[in-house]
């Protein structure tokens, strides 16, 4: 008998066997079939449930407002560092330019914020945040960018403020009119045109001869001995205006314009005299 005759029996013999007897075996066969398909399904499952989202994950409205501050909070931190570093760099920039100390004596460079002031009026005083216990005193000079003079300090100096009175509230400033590179000004000299400066508003004025070589553009620099030596040589302003004298053609009127307003300035340099007394602790 050949192999598929022996085949045709074996299911012509199943086929007339009853069913109850035939659910065993095709329960086993099944079993058996299914067995190694199972653990295939448990993993395909368990990438099923992982891809699948769960909403219970997902953040509120209040999370979202809550990172969305916390966000904006750390770009406020990060410009505000950067606003910092620039600050720190200028201030870099003004002790390279300050003038040299070495003739005329000791000096503390102390960096202040200007903590109160008017706005509306150029030559109103500014209060800073530093007084007798950082080391300012009486007479003190207010420098801006290293070579710019703010000011003075007041007499009525505290232990934690200050005040700065800008130099455009003094009355008459001795001065020189140099050119960008502190070269000649004109026919006056080498050092420059000597010039008596006159409060006016937020600037200058001064009037010079018709042959002094002044032009706009050229600044002034302090030459005033009511002011400390430290103070000598700042820079004050600039020209801005240059006009004949209607009464007397032979003399010209200057107009001098501070390059910072003081009321816009928000922190500079008080370079005062050190000094062994300080004031309360």
């Amino acid at each position: 008998m050949g192999p598929f005759s022996l085949a045709m029996l074996v299911v012509l013999v199943l086929s007339v066997l009853p069913t109850s007897w035939l659910v065993p075996w095709t329960n086993r066969l099944s079993e058996i079939t299914r067995l190694p398909l199972v653990p295939l399904g448990d993993v395909a499952t368990s990438v099923r449930i992982w891809l699948t989202v769960d909403g219970s994950d997902l953040a509120n409205r209040e999370q979202f407002d809550l990172l969305e501050t916390e966000r904006n909070e750390y770009r406020r931190r990060f410009h505000a560092a950067a606003e910092r570093v620039r600050e720190l760099e200028g201030l870099v920039e003004s002790l390279r330019g300050l003038p040299p100390t070495g003739e005329v004596g000791e000096f503390v460079a102390i960096e202040v914020d200007v903590v109160g002031g008017d706005p509306s009026n150029p030559a109103s005083p500014l209060q800073v945040n530093a007084g007798t216990r950082r080391g300012i005193l009486p007479g003190a000079v207010a420098v801006h960018r290293g070579d710019t003079l703010v000011g003075r300090v007041l007499a009525d100096v505290g232990p934690t403020t200050a005040w700065v009175r800008p130099a455009v509230a003094f009355g008459l400033l001795d001065a020189r009119l140099v050119d960008d590179r502190g070269g000649s000004a004109g026919t006056l000299g080498r050092d420059g045109v000597p010039v008596q400066l006159r409060p006016d508003g937020s600037g200058w004025t001064t009037t010079v001869d018709r042959s002094a070589m002044v032009e706009i553009g050229m600044v002034a620099r302090l030459h005033d001995p009511g002011w400390s030596r430290f103070a000598q040589g700042l820079l004050i302003g600039v020209v801005r205006e240059i006009r004949t004298l209607e009464s007397n053609p032979t003399r010209r009127t200057i107009r001098i314009d501070v390059l910072n307003d003081p009321q816009r300035l928000d922190h500079f340099l008080v370079v005062s005299p050190k000094s062994d007394e300080r004031g309360p602790s």
